[in-house]
């Protein structure tokens, strides 16, 4: 029972930082948007098929997302010289400002949730979180904050 109201409070704390942070909430951006975006960021150009099979969509509704985002100044396309049915799809430095402003809004929406716990209790939490990820393969944050493999 305590697993379970354990897994309830973690869920309603992520649904609050998803309301708090999220720019599909905010009107934004379409979630499709979004994903391609944070896609881009994460993995890099991707031809538009590959993009299309990462998000789980159709390549012409990743087109026309792409288009539209490119007109937006978002991503840029590119045909491929070698292969010109090859268009590969990057962010621009504003796109990539863009997804950088959302995970700053997410980490400070983060930081207001917690700002309510003592130093002690922030401790106690970090310890507790690390070893979590520990035991889920997952890498934690290093004393300066940033996430090593």
């Amino acid at each position: 029972m305590a697993d379970e109201r354990l897994v309830e409070d973690l869920l309603a704390l992520w649904r609050l930082l998803r309301r708090a942070s999220s720019p599909v909430r905010r009107a934004e951006s379409t979630p499709e948007q979004y994903w391609l975006l944070t896609t881009l960021h994460r993995q890099g150009a991707l031809p538009v098929g590959e993009l299309a099979a990462a998000l789980g969509i159709t390549g012409s509704s990743a087109t026309t997302a792409c288009k539209r985002l490119e007109r937006a100044g978002l991503v840029r396309r590119e045909r491929q010289r070698s292969d010109e049915r090859v268009v590969r799809v990057a962010l621009t430095a504003a796109g990539a400002e863009r997804v950088a402003s959302w995970q700053r809004e997410r980490r400070e929406a983060l930081a207001r949730l917690l700002a309510p716990l003592d130093d002690a209790e922030r401790e106690q939490l970090q310890r507790l979180v690390e070893r979590v990820l520990a035991e889920a393969g997952a890498p934690a944050a290093g004393a300066d904050g940033v996430v090593r493999p």
